[in-house]
């Protein structure tokens, strides 16, 4: 393995680094890391045998494909930053459902045969669906429960009761 990380430029100036990802001549990966806890903490994960395999998991999601998104793949756990096993499962999904799209793009792009090129269209629109799915449940992960607690003021006067809830009047 080796020992050089990749850079990232991100939008506010920060630079990143995240595991420069190949394959080798039979085929398994070269993740180049610079220490056993570069990718826990790029995932956002406590033990580094779960995050090895959820980082896997996206490399091995690709497939073939690794060769040229594998960089991307380990990039976008930069880029979006999960901040535990949920976020970074989340991510592996995003990443290959956006591969996935565009993979199905380019061979509908190039298709002449009306009902191929029909085909790929559908997965295009299902898988953009799923995307964009996807990205609400990150956001809505990431945003927890919110809890609103109003406070106004009751007066209740001697002899008489008060209702703490939503009060709707019946009809009839």
């Amino acid at each position: 393995m080796a020992k050089e990380l990749e850079k990232s430029e991100s939008g506010n100036g920060d630079l990143r680094s995240f595991p420069k990802v190949s394959r080798n001549e039979n085929g398994a990966f070269d993740i180049a890391v610079g220490s056993s806890d570069t990718i826990p903490a790029l995932l956002g994960m406590k033990t580094p045998d779960a995050a090895n395999v959820v980082f896997c998991s996206a490399l091995e999601a690709l497939g073939t494909g690794v060769d040229d998104a594998g960089g991307m793949a380990s990039a976008m756990f930069a880029e979006l930053e999960p901040r535990d096993a949920i976020e970074a499962m989340l991510v592996v999904q995003i990443t290959t459902t956006h591969v996935a799209m565009t993979k199905a793009a380019g061979k509908m792009t190039h298709q002449t045969m009306t009902r191929q090129r029909e085909s790929h269209e559908r997965a295009m629109v299902r898988l953009g669906r799923l995307f964009t799915t996807q990205m609400d449940a990150l956001k809505k992960y990431r945003r927890k429960a919110q809890q609103v607690v109003r406070v106004e003021r009751v007066t209740v006067n001697e002899g008489g009761q008060a209702i703490v809830g939503d009060v709707t009047a019946s009809k009839g």
